[in-house]
């Protein structure tokens, strides 16, 4: 709840659209609400690996690689962490749960996207 109040958010996207869209998806909404509202300024390095030709293709990229293996990643109990797939599971330590997609912002220049010309994260 303090990065609410942070002055700099420095963080990932999931997904970025060609046309920049920023495509997340989040199991507590602490990091999408954080880009959405809190701090002055959001800094997200991106890398190459998360750029999609558009919002569906993000969503898919976000749901069935970037989540099974992050949740892999922090040992969570999931379906997808068995068998690396998603099953859109409802499991108490899911990590799909909310979606954002951030087209843009009304306080000019809050959001800073970096991207790196190389494959970070997932």
């Amino acid at each position: 709840r303090k990065g609410l109040t942070a002055d700099f958010m420095i963080a990932s996207s999931n997904a970025i659209t060609l046309d920049g869209k920023l495509v997340n998806l989040d199991g507590m909404g602490n990091r999408v609400a954080a880009m959405i509202f809190g701090p002055k300024k959001v800094i997200l390095v991106v890398g190459m690996n998360k750029v999609a030709p558009d919002v569906e293709s993000a969503m898919s990229r976000v749901k069935h690689y970037a989540a099974p293996v992050n949740t892999i990643r922090i040992n969570m109990d999931t379906p997808c962490v068995k068998t690396g797939l998603c099953s859109d599971c409802r499991s108490p330590q899911r990590i799909c749960n909310m979606w954002s997609i951030i087209e843009g912002h009304m306080i000019k220049d809050r959001i800073h996207v970096k991207l790196v010309g190389e494959n970070l994260g997932y």
